[in-house]
């Protein structure tokens, strides 16, 4: 009987759209497209919003309970513990996520989301205002700017650590994880648990599009000194 994909198609169709989207935010804000730069960056914060959530309601190995595991067992598979070891010990199941690849993941989400809200509430005073830049009388606009700055930097670190990461289990370790993410599993690499309806995830989306659009419209504009 075969088995179940591992990730279902949200968590595919999201992991795919943050290189895309990563990119273009580079793109965009490298060459002064700023209004494109906006379009990208809420619909960044719009998928991670979705994915975080569907951590939740999502299926088995999309979970955040299924994946992410303590410190002390990030340590022990870091110190080379095989997996056969950590699954008898009920610790983990490296099907989907590995407990490094878990913490990574939590990592790329965090800081995405940082630095998309960061940039909702940040204005350059030249070239782009933020829709939420003015709440407060824009007493967070140092603040939001920094950590747009300072999280810039971490994602691409982070990025790059990623994309080395994979390489190294991809081709030193033969696990195809590239093609697991793409197809939703492989031989030898499937899962027993049936996926959840994407229509939660839909709705998730939806849901979340419409909070940030709200958002958005009720924004105050820039004050006037004229």
């Amino acid at each position: 009987m075969a088995g179940y994909p591992v990730w279902d198609w949200p968590t595919r169709f999201i992991h795919w759209c943050f290189p895309v989207g990563i990119g273009l935010l580079w793109w965009t804000g490298e060459t002064g497209r700023m209004e494109w730069h906006s379009y990208v960056g809420y619909t960044l914060v719009v998928l991670v919003a979705t994915r975080l959530v569907w951590g939740f309601i999502g299926s088995f190995h999309s979970r955040f309970a299924t994946f992410v595991r303590s410190p002390r067992v990030l340590l022990r598979y870091v110190q080379g513990r095989n997996h056969s070891d950590v699954e008898n010990e009920g610790e983990s199941s490296t099907v989907g996520h590995n407990p490094l690849g878990a913490y990574s993941t939590l990592a790329l989400l965090l800081v995405m989301l940082t630095q998309g809200i960061s940039g909702l509430f940040s204005t350059d005073d030249v070239a782009f205002d933020g829709p939420l830049a003015y709440y407060s009388q824009g007493d967070y606009i140092d603040l939001a700017l920094q950590w747009h700055d300072i999280g810039w930097r971490v994602l691409q670190a982070l990025v790059v650590l990623h994309v080395a990461a994979i390489a190294w289990y991809q081709f030193k370790k033969r696990q195809p994880l590239i093609q697991t993410m793409w197809f939703g599993s492989q031989p030898g690499r499937e899962s027993v648990h049936s996926p959840v309806g994407t229509g939660r995830a839909i709705l998730t989306a939806a849901v979340a599009t419409a909070l940030l659009a709200v958002a958005i419209a009720l924004g105050p504009a820039a004050p006037s000194y004229y």
